[in-house]
């Protein structure tokens, strides 16, 4: 996470600790005073009580990305703005995050500025699952293949007989 800048004038990416779960609240605010921010999203699925459902979250909670020169700007606002707690620091240096890091990142988002991770569980054709939600919850099945809208086609055995049935994805986990 660190860089020999080439001159003065150049800005690099500096990581920027959050006060837990205001993330946005230090980007909103960081924003508002001019600074060039990114705060990387993602759309994950968060299941609680047996229920799943899909969420917009921080790819990195607690942490979001500040553009800063190396002169002639002032860092101090970063400390006391709400929502953060400071850049990170490794002992008196302040590191560089590559720019490489955050164009492979802004590459993986969407238009909505979101890296989606609902699809990141990889199910295999005949991975053994366990059904979670839904009305054949608590029974085991064989994952066989996905469809279009987040749902997946299951193999499912019931009294002495395998069937098809066809589930939104979310009612599934791996075993």
């Amino acid at each position: 996470m660190s860089a020999v800048p080439k001159t003065e004038h150049e800005r690099f990416w500096h990581a920027v600790f959050c006060k837990p779960q205001q993330d946005a609240r230090a980007e909103e605010n960081l924003l508002n005073q001019g600074f060039e921010v990114f705060r990387p999203k993602t759309r994950a699925r968060r299941g609680s009580g047996g229920r799943r459902r899909v969420v917009i979250e921080s790819l990195f909670p607690r942490y979001i990305f500040v553009r800063l020169g190396r002169t002639g700007q002032d860092w101090s606002p970063i400390r006391s703005t709400f929502g953060a707690v400071g850049l990170v620091r490794l002992g008196p240096e302040v590191p560089i995050v590559p720019d490489p890091v955050i164009d492979s990142l802004r590459l993986r988002c969407d238009e909505s500025g979101i890296i989606d991770l609902t699809g990141a569980i990889d199910y295999r054709e005949d991975d053994p699952i366990e059904i979670i939600d839904g009305a054949c919850a608590g029974y085991r099945a064989v994952f066989k293949s996905r469809t279009k809208e987040e749902r997946v086609v299951v193999l499912l055995k019931l009294l002495s007989q395998e069937r098809k049935i066809e589930i939104p994805e979310e009612y599934i986990r791996k075993l």
